[in-house]
């Protein structure tokens, strides 16, 4: 299990004191398989910081989920429209495998934004490599084949990882059905 100060330092590295500040007023929660931790048109208060485990991020529209996008350990995730506009949450997230995550509150983070300069800039670094990713996404899935698109997901992820996430999941990623992925994977 990944400590906070191990996640923080892996996107930018902050000060000892910083990290203490953060620790400070982050809580371990655990979650089971299929908890959701953020629920889609409810309010969303917290940032969390994945230690261990999977989850994924769903938008759920006419009985049907678009998987948006998946958490490992050391991603630090939320709802934005939450963070920016007190917005309830556009989409959920939901715990793949048992997880474990530090969790801040909304209300300490823009606390400790607004006194500590290294997580201003903690927090930059965060978001410019969350749009460099939604960036990198959106180009793949919107242009590539099938076999692009799930060759660039083995490329940004661990394969380990890949293969504890289900079938459909990934495939509602991707865009494509289950039984398009089971050929890719199946002519690899």
């Amino acid at each position: 299990m990944m400590q906070l100060g191990e996640i923080l330092d892996s996107i930018y590295k902050l000060a000892p004191a910083s990290i203490e500040k953060m620790e400070a007023e982050a809580t371990l929660r655990h979650y089971a398989k299929g908890d959701r931790l953020v629920e889609q048109d409810r309010p969303c208060r917290s940032v969390f910081f994945a230690a261990d485990g999977l989850c994924r991020s769903l938008h759920e529209q006419d009985g049907r989920e678009d998987t948006r996008w998946f958490a490992t350990p050391g991603d630090v995730f939320t709802s934005v429209s939450a963070w920016h506009n007190d917005e309830p949450a556009i989409f959920s997230i939901e715990a793949i495998t048992p997880l474990c995550c530090y969790v801040i509150s909304f209300q300490a983070m823009r606390r400790l934004l607004a006194e500590d300069e290294g997580i201003r800039q903690w927090t930059l670094r965060l978001l410019s490599e969350s749009l460099y990713v939604l960036e990198k996404r959106y180009t793949i899935i919107g242009r590539g084949s099938a076999r692009e698109r799930y060759e660039a997901l083995l490329q940004g992820r661990p394969k380990e990882m890949i293969n504890l996430i289900p079938l459909k999941y990934i495939a509602s990623y991707l865009k494509i059905t289950q039984e398009t992925l089971s050929r890719i994977r199946g002519a690899r």
